[in-house]
């Protein structure tokens, strides 16, 4: 027979909090060390580094910790009865670290460009392509099952059109 109460059950607030001041911290360190150690940020600029710089902190901003904020988003949204606003939040946040990723790779690309380096000459490089796609594919088929994305999308394809 199983127990009534669920006071063997541990809250996942601790983690959640820990999670989001790791988010503050991660983020004012990268930011620092790109804007004191690296030269800055730019996409159009004469320091190559400068564009360089960026593909690091979309990565880690976009592809890391927004993406470890959508796995979160189950456990830190307010309204943590209502499962159609912690998916909604959860394909918000996936769908920005998709967007984080897919420009981080832009930038790298136009780093290679500009400074007439090959392209995908790394393993770095091909398990990273590998992981942004995988990552586009895992968000499209979460479009694909929200039935309020449907109309949306929609919307957005006839007004193009």
């Amino acid at each position: 027979m199983a127990p009534k109460s669920r006071s063997y059950q541990i809250s996942a607030t601790p983690v959640t909090v820990f999670g989001h001041l790791l988010f503050i911290a991660v983020t004012t360190l990268v930011i620092v060390w790109l804007l004191k150690f690296r030269e800055g940020l730019a996409f159009e600029s004469a320091n190559k580094l400068k564009i360089f710089n960026l593909h690091p902190l979309l990565m880690v901003i976009g592809f890391i910790l927004i993406a470890g904020e959508a796995i979160m988003a189950y456990k830190s949204t307010p309204s943590r009865r209502d499962i159609k606003v912690q998916k909604a939040v959860h394909l918000t946040l996936q769908t920005i670290a998709l967007g984080c990723g897919i420009f981080g790779i832009v930038v790298i690309f136009k780093f290679h460009d500009e400074t007439n380096m090959p392209d995908m000459v790394t393993l770095h490089s091909w398990l990273g392509m590998i992981a942004i796609c995988l990552f586009g594919l895992q968000v499209q088929n979460h479009i694909q099952e929200q039935p309020i994305c449907h109309g949306i999308l929609l919307v957005a394809y006839l007004s193009s059109s």
